[in-house]
């Protein structure tokens, strides 16, 4: 067997890079409750349905996944300690954490989740991890503390999905009933808080996991309370209602910034959002690659973040961060040059007929404004379409439009993020992720040789030729990493986010905060 096997002192390396040293006089302090302002309330009690946006950023403080993921992309131990993985890649073996405990005190054993997984297989139970599973043939259990999961066919990109309680959250055997999507109460987790209480629209109560194997809460008690107007939610902050709130605004950060708003700092997750520019590849006018290009030379991508995002964003040029695992140094798109983009317009055969530039009601209007008035300066008729919701998702799915601004973001695996933006759809008429219609036989070609690829070098390089291809078809073109920030009292202590706003990450976030009040 080809053995991956994590140590304990990788952890406590990990505990020492990470957690901000204290000073004597900023020794954390146990105790007191923690009230924080969410923008949005829970949906549903079950762990393994709806699990994304505020559903997973509440549900990743009470239950965890098999594996974590650092900082820079690299799998770390979490409740398995570590795995081994066979020379065909279909066998994974893992060796489960001794010794932890659910939240009603029942100890975690192999069972749990041999049960949690195949409840994620199960088509009826509508989990949301359902489409990562589809490759899982068996899911066995020999003994207490080993795990045993065989796969259709290999897929190096299956231990990275295992890094997210998206996939699948480990719960207690029996906690949830075949096809019951809304349970009256959540099943018990394994994280740092435990559920105590939900009160529909008025806040949701968890109380530190003594039993916890990991770090700890330092608070007692914690407290989320769903405010959705960023006015009313950083209001409530400077009043002293609430100690903590997340997705403070643009404009309300810079005074901070500033050291206008006394007694008020700030957390950043520098890459919250990705800003791209999609194209609709498989019809006019953008089918022409020479239009796209020229669209690419005359964008300013950091005009384009300082008008929209108070200043507040990194120009990006692919859609993995710069130190991350799958950032490749030497893939650039075109770069700016006016006098180029009007060369190429000329040689696409453009002749000032308008292009709409479609947006949803409620997007950002300034991004896409500046971007019309940088197209302008080449000579591109650009007219702005907004549509609510509903009708921008029906035009965007069925290939209806000619080019829109969107949001994004990265996965684990490459191949979980570039996978479905880049395959062939069969049907033109009917797209999910890939919106652009962007079909291309190499480019299919290199993405299921990255899907199967298990050699990590070979593997990396295949990833490397997708990324450098994306760039030079333009299918889309990377704006900017644009920050979400939080924004908190002073007497709040040890928060800290990653880099794409999680309230708990791996070896960071609420567990760690403390109140020096």
């Amino acid at each position: 067997m080809r053995k991956i096997v994590i140590f304990a002192f990788t952890l406590v390396w990990l505990l020492s890079a990470l957690v901000p040293a204290e000073s004597a006089s900023d020794k954390p302090k146990r105790g007191g409750t923690l009230t924080m302002a969410i923008r949005k309330d829970l949906s549903l009690m079950n762990p393994m349905v709806r699990t994304s946006s505020t559903d997973k950023s509440i549900r990743d403080l009470v239950f965890e996944s098999l594996v974590g993921i650092d900082l820079k992309g690299n799998i770390q131990p979490n409740l398995a300690e570590s795995w081994e993985i066979s020379r065909d890649g279909k066998l994974y073996t893992f060796n489960l954490r001794k010794g932890v405990k659910f939240h009603n005190g029942q100890e975690m054993t192999a069972e749990d989740a041999k049960f949690a997984m195949e409840f994620t297989m199960n088509p009826k139970n509508g989990a949301y991890g359902y489409s990562r599973f589809t490759l899982v043939e068996r899911v066995d259990a020999p003994d207490k503390h080993t795990l045993k999961i065989t796969l259709k066919k290999s897929s190096p990109a299956f231990l990275a999905a295992l890094s997210s309680i998206q996939s699948v959250s480990v719960i207690p055997k029996g906690s949830l009933q075949e096809g019951v999507d809304k349970p009256s109460n959540y099943p018990p987790g394994t994280g740092p808080f435990r559920f105590v209480e939900w009160k529909s629209r008025q806040q949701i109560v968890f109380e530190r996991n003594e039993n916890y194997w990991g770090h700890k809460p330092f608070v007692d008690r914690l407290i989320l309370r769903p405010i959705p107007d960023e006015t009313v939610r950083m209001t409530a902050l400077r009043a002293g209602d609430i100690d903590l709130v997340e997705v403070a605004p643009y404009a309300w950060v810079k005074q901070i910034v500033e050291g206008k708003l006394k007694g008020i700092v700030y957390a950043e997750a520098e890459h919250a959002g990705f800003r791209v520019l999609k194209f609709n590849v498989s019809a006019p006018p953008f089918n022409n690659k020479k239009l796209r290009q020229a669209v690419a030379h005359a964008l300013d991508r950091k005009e384009i973040l300082q008008a929209t995002y108070s200043g507040f964003g990194q120009p990006a040029d692919q859609r993995y961060p710069k130190g991350h695992l799958w950032y490749f140094d030497g893939v650039r798109p075109p770069p700016y040059d006016l006098e180029k983009a009007k060369t190429l317009l000329k040689e696409a055969g453009y002749k000032g007929e308008p292009i709409e530039l479609m947006l949803r009601q409620g997007e950002q209007e300034i991004e896409a404004v500046t971007i019309q008035a940088q197209l302008k300066k080449i000579g591109m008729n650009v007219k702005l379409s907004v549509f609510e919701y509903g009708t921008y998702t029906y035009h965007q799915r069925s290939g209806e439009f000619a080019f829109l601004p969107s949001g994004g973001d990265y996965h684990s695996d490459p191949m979980l993020t570039y996978g479905p933006e880049y395959l062939c759809v069969a049907d033109a008429k009917k797209r999910a992720e890939n919106d652009t219609g962007y079909c291309d036989k190499e480019m299919n070609a290199l993405i299921q040789r990255a899907e199967t690829e298990l050699d990590p070098e070979k593997r990396r390089e295949i990833v490397r030729q997708i990324v450098q291809k994306g760039a030079e078809d333009l299918p889309e073109i990377a704006i900017g990493f644009v920050p979400r920030f939080f924004a908190f009292r002073d007497h709040v202590k040890g928060f800290s986010t990653d880099s794409e706003g999680a309230f708990r990450w791996f070896r960071g976030g609420l567990n760690y905060t403390w109140l020096d009040k």
